[in-house]
């Protein structure tokens, strides 16, 4: 496990890449030094107040605005006192009500790393978030649910934020896909026009909705590279770029850039007709229209794979 330098202003940006899951007082309460937590016998065992106890204090940067009930992908970025992005290694996420209840968990973390930018050459702005934590967490009721996300690496390291669930939540894994008409350019200059990564990505040929009266599965990301606030939607981007380039004689992959007119007040209807107002988002829907996979935040190359390769047998 390493730790990168990022500016601190990159931090505060990526802290507020799902929506502001965290918010911005308790990033810089976990920001305010490498100050352990209280002692131990001040928490209830098994809580994440035990478990805060004594450790060195991380910022846990969520990627998410909202998760659904039940099991789900929580995804997140830690980082240290000075500013220094943790990557690599395994932490462990527990979840609670409040910081004094018995914690569920720990549900084991994966790494993932974000490497399309080394295959498409992009010469758009570059994001600091270089990879990502994901853990399949289980949230069983609605509200807002506090985590930690603990680090073993000479010493007990804890970062803690929280995340919202709802039991109806918007493009819900299992309900149909919205056939909605989407911008089409098949030419570099048509493309330039409704795209604003630099230069504009192909993935513009086929409306979303006759994408899904074709039948074929499809891969369908909601993403601005230019003005992406969290600074994800471009590495996703490439990411489904790299996803197409392995398996898109297959299935249509569709991106639907936020911002066509580059103008952040007037997003594209598509975006609020899904009921999202964070972004990136991908969502994976099958041959009949359902929705198998959705991500909001970062998604790798094959992740997307992952959830796509099952429905196109």
């Amino acid at each position: 496990m390493t730790a990168r330098a990022i500016s601190r202003r990159e931090l505060l940006r990526l802290a507020g890449a799902g929506g502001g899951a965290l918010g911005l007082a308790a990033l810089l309460a976990a920001c305010g030094g490498d100050k352990p937590g209280g002692a131990a016998g001040q928490a209830p065992s098994g809580s994440l107040k035990a478990l805060q106890a004594d450790a060195t204090q991380l910022s846990l940067l969520g990627a998410q605005s909202q998760l659904p009930v039940g099991r789900s992908l929580y995804t997140f970025g830690l980082a240290t006192a000075d500013n220094r992005l943790v990557t690599g290694g395994n932490p462990q996420v527990w979840v609670a009500r409040n910081d004094t209840d018995q914690a569920a968990g720990p549900f084991p973390t994966r790494w993932f790393q974000l490497e399309a930018y080394q295959q498409t050459r992009d010469t758009g702005p570059h994001s600091p978030l270089t990879g990502f934590y994901g853990a399949q967490v289980e949230l069983p009721g609605a509200g807002n649910w506090m985590v930690a996300a603990t680090v073993e690496a000479g010493g007990r390291a804890v970062g803690q934020g929280a995340v919202p669930a709802a039991a109806k939540v918007p493009a819900a894994v299992g309900t149909k896909a919205k056939a909605l008409a989407t911008p089409v350019a098949r030419s570099a200059a048509g493309r330039k026009k409704i795209c604003t990564r630099e230069p504009a990505c192909p993935l513009h040929e086929i409306s979303l909705d006759d994408a899904l009266a074709a039948g074929r599965p499809t891969v369908v990301n909601f993403g601005t590279p230019l003005l992406c606030t969290s600074q994800m939607c471009g590495p996703v981007v490439d990411e489904t770029m790299v996803a197409a380039d392995n398996l898109g004689a297959k299935a249509s992959f569709i991106h639907i850039e936020i911002y066509p007119s580059r103008d952040a007040t007037k997003p594209v209807k598509a975006l609020t007709d899904y009921g999202f107002s964070t972004e990136p988002w991908l969502l994976v829907v099958d041959r009949d229209r359902v929705i198998r996979a959705r991500f909001e935040g970062p998604v790798t190359a094959g992740q997307i794979e992952d959830a796509l390769r099952p429905l196109l047998a």
